[in-house]
């Protein structure tokens, strides 16, 4: 049952005609779109195969006369549609990080965010994590990537997820924003807010969003982005990209938060870009009287305000394959200046592990680890073990020499995690698991997707092997894909899959 306040804000706002059509997309025999994004960090060119398997088709050659633009998300080239009877939640190749369940018009900001290898990108409001490990695919493990979640529950989420997809050149943090501004401030080329609002978009897809919702909550929604997007403006180094996005329909929180936006940073324009079949223009008759005065804008000022916010894009359930989602690309005049080699690092640079710690990593990694060229630590698969190795409690982290450093900050993730310290030796972590590739691991062992095998290593228990398999540390595969360690010996495969993630099937 939608609400009622809900349903009569919409009529007035779109009147009777489309607005009969924008109901009728939340009626029960209304189809519903799921899409999954392909992690192309760690999924081969053999991934079509691969979920073929398991009842999802990307390639549009299937039996059922799909045709490939009607399975991708035309906004994503990584994503893809699939039949809401396919549980792909549920495979190991979930758990092995080979693709983000995410729905198709949350993958939208990304792609107008325009995300590049080198960068230093910050996804302000990142949990659970779908937007940050698609900004991560398209940086290709390249660039400093800071990705915060202001709630610690939520920003635990997000860091497995960080963990899940193999992304090494990630810094989880669970911040304020305006926290974060104080230590970033001009920093960033690029910045994501995907703003917490009232959530009117995922009526359709969660019965709590629309039981939770309120005209009171709409209101207070709209005055915590603005203190978000002022956070987030001092952070945009000039000439940078900053993606506003939310998944509501309400003017307070969309338009109207653009409008207050652009009155008080007169530095920034909404930028022109490209829309796709389906999009809608933002609504800036939609601002209201009441905004335009709190604003204080003169009749041209408001003139030129509700222009820039026509440019924004709305994604109505009636008009395209996916939820309701607004989004607005915002551009800071200038020009954007070549940091690349500027060796200023907010909050300094992570101090290096004691040495004796570095030698008991680079110990096991002798042992365990084929590198295509150990001087340069660079494994098989292209990996760069080169960054600053350093101590976060007992783990053992590694990251780009310039990555933030995490002294005052609430840190989550700063960085790929190595492992455990445990006196005078060293254990592998999941996430190292979950980066590498087969090919760099010296000991391997791999399972087919449907196997009991695979399911018991997944459950936690101990997993036969061949007698003549070598002893020591191994990277368990499903399909050839990294999932997680064992240790064998005699024929046993000792589980290490973390118990908090074992799964029973």
């Amino acid at each position: 049952m939608l609400p009622v306040a809900f349903c009569e804000r919409m009529r007035s706002l779109l009147g009777d005609e489309e607005y009969d059509k924008f109901i009728n997309s939340f009626g029960e025999t209304t189809e519903r779109y799921h899409a999954l994004r392909i992690n192309t960090v760690k999924a081969s060119d053999d991934i079509s195969d691969r979920l073929r398997n398991i009842g999802i088709s990307i390639s549009g050659d299937d039996n059922s006369g799909s045709n490939a633009a009607q399975i991708q998300v035309p906004w994503e080239k990584n994503g893809y549609y699939y039949e809401g009877d396919v549980a792909p939640g549920k495979s190991p190749y979930h758990e092995a990080g080979l693709y983000y369940i995410q729905e198709p018009s949350a993958m939208a900001p990304v792609h107008y965010l325009d995300p590049k290898p080198g960068e230093k990108i910050l996804d302000l409001c990142a949990a659970p994590g779908g937007k940050s490990t698609q900004i991560a695919v398209r940086m290709s493990g390249s660039g400093i990537l800071v990705t915060n979640e202001i709630n610690r529950d939520r920003a635990r989420i997000l860091s497995l997820n960080i963990e899940r997809l193999g992304i090494t050149n990630a810094l989880v943090l669970n911040e304020t924003p305006e926290n974060l501004a104080n230590v970033f401030e001009g920093y960033f080329d690029k910045i994501l807010v995907d703003a917490p609002c009232s959530g009117e978009g995922m009526f359709r897809k969660n019965e709590n969003a629309s039981s939770e919702w309120s005209p009171e909550n709409v209101e207070l929604c709209g005055i915590r982005q603005k203190e978000i997007l002022d956070a987030a403006a001092r952070m945009l180094l000039p000439g940078g990209r900053l993606v506003f996005s939310t998944c509501t329909f309400a003017p307070t929180e969309n338009e109207e938060s653009i409008c207050r936006f652009l009155s008080g940073h007169p530095d920034y324009h909404v930028a022109d870009i490209q829309m796709f079949d389906g999009m809608d223009h933002g609504r800036s008759e939609w601002i209201s009287d009441k905004c335009i005065q709190e604003c204080g804008l003169s009749q041209e000022q408001e003139s030129s305000i509700r222009a820039e916010v026509k440019k924004s894009v709305r994604l109505w359930p009636h008009k395209l394959r996916g939820e309701g989602h607004f989004l607005c690309v915002l551009e800071r005049d200038g020009e954007l200046i070549d940091r690349t080699k500027d060796n200023y690092v907010p909050g300094g640079r992570n101090l290096a592990a004691k040495k004796e710690i570095q030698k008991l990593f680079w110990d096991f990694a002798g042992e365990s680890l084929s590198f295509a060229d150990e001087k340069e630590k660079v494994l098989t698969s292209g990996l760069r073990l080169d960054g600053t190795l350093f101590m976060f409690g007992e783990q053992l982290y590694i990251c780009d020499s310039k990555m933030p450093g995490i002294h005052g900050l609430k840190c989550m993730r700063p960085g790929l995690h190595l492992g455990t310290i445990k006196k005078d030796r060293f254990e592998p972590s999941h996430a190292l698991a979950l980066a590498i590739k087969k090919e760099d691991a010296k000991n391997t062992i791999s399972f087919a997707e449907d196997s009991n095998e695979i399911r018991q290593y997944l459950n936690g228990q101990t997993v036969k092997c061949s007698k003549d398999a070598p002893k020591g540390w191994t990277v368990v595969c499903v399909d050839d894909y990294s999932i997680g360690w064992a240790k064998q010996a005699g024929g046993v495969l000792k589980n290490h899959y973390p118990k908090g993630l074992r799964i029973n099937y």
